[in-house]
């Protein structure tokens, strides 16, 4: 029956559960003051880093929404508050972000996530400097009131609180004060109390020290309690008053009052608490009414019950029962007594409450209530200090596991059970409040809670709050969090990646804790996503999936073998030959390997080489006809071509005869167009350095530099008279500079994304752009008139023109090359050949031959009439990023992310020579129309010159 009672300190766990709120949310006025100027440094600090999370928090799938935040007013609006060094380094984030976003070969959720977390842990970290600060501003005031209070009245509250305001930790972790105020029983009222008026020390004694006892378990764990007891004596303020006039002086400590006082015979038990800097002090009446006469009799009536066990044996062995009660009895013969008329009175239909039924007491009652007030006093605190130290400090709480040991002398475990609930139910509220605020560090904080209440009987408890923490965790990308536990980690599983590892494993330990056999493999999440995309035909994802599995264990045969064959689905022969080699090492007796190492190599050309590998895999296995029909086909081709080129002569052209002569170094960022004047004399260079630099080509000498833009140039284009450029990037618009004066004559602005191309009609009159935000501008420039063409489904990073200026020709992001009627914008025919972007077009010197260049390491010829491919060139290992084709239309010169560049005969795809010397990209090329001098521009940041000798 007394335990029973501890279902009423579950209830209250629960009734405050509903007043949890973030410590951070309500913060008394900052004092920004000339003697105090860092708090408005540490403010400046805050409030970029808020700005930089709310913008890296948009999701990766609302670009538009991210650039709306960027121009809203409220934004704007804060971002005007900020010095101008932290404006300058919020803009140069949001830069940043946009980039990570653009970038196809970076997974922006996992940078957006890594990120936002970062971004959570430096704003827990800067508030804690900050409340640091204020603490120290504020004690100077509170100093003050405390001096003049001591002075009005000698309360020990007031010297602890001096001393408390006097001391400095130098630990970076504020300790959490904890006052208490004890009940006053006063034993003498029983009058049928053993020893009433001695043999019962006071009760603050007990119940201090097994308070001490609990906080020291605290202490040891890094979260120091500084348990203030002894010092609640003060008759002069009580409850609110007394509660107000501390936190008057105090505001600046995080402060805990566990206060309790006697109305009859009843307990009333509330808490203060007050964290770092509070505007106002939360105070609960936690426990109303508890009749304490009740607990200290129910003890009485256990002990008359069992000394009635104890009274039958004696009587059983020969003892007469004067002679028990005389001599054995003491009060618990009385109890006894009144213990049965109770019951009599019960059958009768008496209420025992209408009675007054003294029962003895002494001082093995007085511990079992001592015991039930130790319990929901330690609980109470136990509970605030662990609100304190997560929001504050991001410290996991202990309570869970030290309820154990608290409550090992308690019988009734269903009491137990219930109020455990209602903690674990305190915990879920409070998790729910932070997750406003650190959502990204949630799922983990889930987990480390999980891992507290795996100590606890029922395992329920814990595994609950695993499910929290994969909600939370499915939530922050933006998926489905299913309901069934097994769904859940599925769902989990799906979409681990290498960069999850650290969480899978707390996330392991966890089911180990709560005896789930269940756990999650990151390699083997990868690994399996990866073959699943393979057989939907995803192999570019796929291959990032295997290169994961692989990070994780780089003796993975399977893995190296299946990302081989990803390569050569994309026909990157070079990389699928260099993973089957790999997977050869770790496992040389595969059959199946030589034989597709042996297909790149056919695809390559090299057919000596892929003859061995057919070779190697009919020796392991000799029934496998795939290696023997492949071996016969090539053996024939390689016969074949040894012939041809026994009777062949190579002939010798002006191409192969070009030689590096010069390179030009004045640009401090990535060279991403390079455009040579009609009359052949004048090189244009633009590059992200937001540069445009003109030189004379024939000495390299840099003659003058164009600046005005803001972001990086990707596009040039000049008129037909060479009197007008043209130039747009990543400003969304179009700057004309009329070139005889070096300025900006008109800005062309309509595009909402960064413009990738820029074209010129042969008139000079026409001028066409091409974006990021999916669509074609045609332009009358010199007035600025404007036409739309949409069609494509990704952004459009290359354009070219017929000779005749009719006919307009588009690749796209999606893939796809459009050919449109330039004048009316009209979409005549859509190619597709290409498995990943088109990144360069070019337009033979008759208008019949388009060649486009991809990102999938291929040029692709095509009959621009028909629309039909007529041939495939491999060679680049990398993107080829830029085309040009000769005068006689027979040439073409490519360059490409691989760094080289290369020429080619149209006619038979033969690569007639190679020009190395780049450290990076060769993003853009030009040709002197002599063709005797060609240009080349790199992400080395420099500009090649090329000339025929």
């Amino acid at each position: 029956m007394v335990w029973q009672l501890l279902k009423i300190v579950g209830k209250a766990v629960k009734q405050v559960a509903k007043f949890v709120r973030p410590c951070v949310e309500e913060l008394i006025p900052i004092p920004i003051t000339k003697d105090y100027p860092i708090l408005a440094d540490r403010k400046n600090d805050i409030e970029l880093a808020k700005l930089k999370l709310q913008y890296v928090q948009q999701s990766e799938n609302q670009q538009f929404q991210a650039k709306q935040l960027e121009k809203s007013q409220n934004f704007q609006a804060e971002i005007a508050k900020l010095s101008q060094e932290k404006a300058k380094e919020l803009q140069e984030f949001i830069q940043r972000a946009e980039d990570a976003r653009l970038q196809k070969t970076l997974d922006f959720q996992q940078w957006r996530l890594e990120q936002e977390k970062a971004l959570q842990l430096e704003l827990l970290e800067l508030n804690q400097q900050f409340q640091r600060e204020l603490v120290t501003y504020q004690r100077q005031t509170s100093l003050k009131v405390v001096e003049e209070q001591k002075r009005l009245e000698n309360s020990p509250v007031w010297l602890v609180a001096a001393d408390i305001l006097n001391s400095h930790p130098e630990n970076e972790i504020m300790p959490l004060r904890v006052f208490f105020a004890p009940p006053k029983v006063q034993f003498e009222r029983f009058a049928n109390a053993a020893n009433a008026t001695q043999g019962f020390p006071d009760i603050e004694l007990t119940v201090a020290e097994g308070l001490r006892q609990f906080f020291r378990n605290y202490s040891i764990q890094g979260r120091q309690l500084d348990f203030l007891a002894g010092a609640w004596v003060s008759k002069t303020f009580h409850s609110e008053a007394s509660i107000k006039a501390l936190f008057g002086v105090l505001k600046s400590e995080p402060t805990l009052v566990l206060e309790s006082e006697v109305d009859g015979d009843y307990l009333n038990f509330r808490i203060a608490y007050w964290g770092l800097n509070w505007s106002k002090y939360r105070y609960d009446p936690i426990i109303s009414r508890l009749p304490y006469r009740d607990i200290l009799y129910e003890a009485a009536k256990t002990r008359a019950r069992k000394w009635q066990e104890t009274k039958t044996k004696l009587i059983n062995a020969g003892v007469s029962a004067e002679e028990v009660d005389k001599l054995y009895g003491a009060d618990n013969a009385k109890n006894l007594v009144l213990l049965q008329l109770e019951e009599r009175f019960k059958q009768a239909g008496i209420d025992s409450g209408d009675l007054e039924l003294d029962y003895t007491i002494n001082k093995k009652d007085f511990e079992e209530l001592c015991q039930f007030l130790i319990i929901y006093h330690c609980l109470f605190a136990g509970l605030v200090a662990d609100e304190y130290f997560l929001f504050q400090y991001n410290l996991t709480p202990l309570l869970p596991q030290l309820l154990p040991e608290l409550t090992q002398n308690v019988p009734d475990t269903e009491a137990v059970q219930e109020m455990i609930e209602a903690v674990v139910l305190y915990y879920q509220n409070v998790y729910q409040a932070l997750e406003s605020q650190r959502s990204s560090l949630v799922p983990e904080l889930n987990l480390e809670l999980a891992q507290s209440l795996a100590n606890l009987p029922n395992k329920t408890w814990a595994k609950g709050r695993i499910i929290d923490s994969m909600k939370a965790w499915l939530k922050l990308r933006e998926l489905t969090q299913p309901d069934e536990f097994e769904d859940l980690l599925k769902a989990v599983e799906s979409v681990l990646k290498i960069a999850d590892l650290a969480y899978v494993q707390k996330l392991n330990d966890c089911l180990v804790a709560v005896g789930e056999k269940l756990s999650l493999s990151v390699k083997d999440a990868c690994y399996n996503r990866g073959m699943s995309r393979c057989h939907k035909g995803e192999y570019e994802e796929a291959i990032k999936d295997f290169d994961q599995a692989i990070e994780i264990n780089s003796n993975w045969a399977e893995a190296f073998y299946n990302r081989g064959l990803a390569y050569g689905k994309l026909a990157e022969y070079h990389k699928a030959i260099e993973d089957y080699t790999r997977a050869l090492e770790i496992n040389s007796h595969w059959a199946d390997v030589y034989n597709n190492r042996g297909n790149a190599y056919y695809k390559l050309g090299d057919y000596e080489k892929a003859i061995a590998d057919y070779d190697a895999a009919i020796k392991i296995n000799p029934e496998l006809t795939a290696a023997i029909k492949n071996r016969d086909i090539t053996q024939g081709v390689w016969d074949e071509l040894k012939r041809q080129k026994e009777q062949e002569e190579e002939p010798k052209t002006k191409w192969e005869n070009f030689t590096f002569a010069q390179t030009l170094t004045a640009h401090s960022d990535y060279l991403r167009s390079v455009l040579i004047s009609p009359d052949g004399k004048t090189l244009f260079s633009a590059s992200d350095d937001k540069t445009i630099k003109i030189w004379e080509l024939s000495t390299g000498k840099l003659v003058r530099t164009l600046t005005g833009h803001t972001h990086y140039i990707y596009a040039l284009a000049i008129s037909p008279d060479g009197k007008t450029l043209f130039s747009a990037g990543a400003e969304n618009n179009i700057k004309i500079w009329e070139l005889s004066t070096g300025k900006v004559i008109r800005i062309l602005s309509g595009h909402f994304d960064t413009i990738y191309a820029l074209a010129i009609n042969p008139d000079g009159q026409t001028l066409v752009s091409a974006s990021n935000d999916k669509t074609i501008r045609i332009w009358q420039w010199n007035t600025g008139q404007l036409n739309t063409i949409a069609g494509h489904s990704g952004g459009i990073f290359t354009l070219a023109i017929t000779p005749d200026g009719k006919t307009l020709v588009s690749g796209s992001d999606d893939k796809t090359i459009k050919i449109w009627e330039l004048n009316s914008g009209r979409e005549i025919r859509t190619l597709k050949g290409h498995s990943s972007t088109v990144c360069t077009l070019a337009i033979s010197p008759d208008g019949q031959t388009l060649i486009s260049g991809s990102d999938d390491n291929t040029i692709k010829i095509w009959q621009l009439s028909t629309g039909k491919e007529i041939r495939t060139i491999t060679g680049h290992n990398d993107c080829v990023r830029y085309l040009i084709i000769s005068r006689d239309g027979q040439t073409i010169i490519s360059g490409s992310a691989d760094k080289n560049i290369k020429i080619w005969e149209l006619s038979t795809g033969k690569e007639i020579c190679k020009l190395t010397g780049h450290s990076g990209i060769v993003f853009s090329l030009a040709i002197s129309p002599e063709q005797q001098t060609l240009v080349s521009g790199s992400g080395d940041k420099t500009i090649k010159i090329w000339r025929v000798v």
